[in-house]
């Protein structure tokens, strides 16, 4: 069950206090670690492009800029849940699962971390909200994002943009179903990015 204490009620001050400067508070218990887990998408039916996509980690206001499940309260207010964590920080777990799923969706020859390489277009996105939302009942994961399409053959740098949001309701009071709500709220905005990507005309 999700205890009543796994709220941690922090401003949004607090909250990047504590990650620039977690010495000030007690040290933390141990907390279980989960990954997102991936969903599958629709696959692209036509051939994919002779194209290669670079997807760019995406960029989040700092409170989100964390791998603590940041919490939207019934006040309205910030909070972290106590006890559970994301693999890592929370754009880089979403960047992490769209490569996933925009590879199986079969719309570019590859697709790759842009660490890794230049490609024929960048997929960059401002991560807006990765928070559950219990101002809402019953509580909600919630991931949006800005996105922008960039080509970078092009010498006018083309670009497209689209905004995207989806919400899944929590199922139960518990930690696997807080991560299963982000697990299907993140399908659904993947779904919805993918269709987006695959009606772009490719100059």
């Amino acid at each position: 069950m999700v205890r009543k204490s796994f709220i941690k009620l922090l401003t949004v001050s607090s909250l990047v206090l504590l990650l620039g400067a977690c010495s000030i508070f007690p040290k933390a218990p141990q907390m279980t670690v989960y990954p997102l887990p991936q969903r599958d998408v629709q696959r692209h039916s036509t051939v994919a492009v002779d194209k290669v996509l670079s997807v760019a980690t995406p960029y989040a206001i700092s409170y989100l800029d964390t791998n603590r499940i940041v919490v939207m309260t019934p006040q309205h207010s910030l909070a972290v849940m106590e006890g559970i964590r994301w693999d890592d920080l929370g754009p880089i777990v979403f960047r992490d699962s769209l490569i996933s799923s925009l590879r199986r969706a079969n719309i570019y020859s590859a697709v790759i971390n842009d660490g890794t390489g230049v490609g024929d277009y960048s997929l960059r996105s401002d991560l807006q909200d990765f928070q559950m939302d219990y101002s809402v009942q019953p509580a909600e994961a919630v991931i949006s994002i800005d996105a922008t399409l960039i080509s970078l053959k092009a010498r006018s740098q083309a670009y497209k943009t689209a905004s995207f949001t989806a919400r899944a309701a929590l199922s139960a009071e518990s930690d696997e179903a807080v991560v299963n709500a982000f697990a299907d709220a993140n399908q659904q905005l993947q779904q919805q990015l993918i269709q987006w990507l695959s009606t772009q005309p490719l100059p």
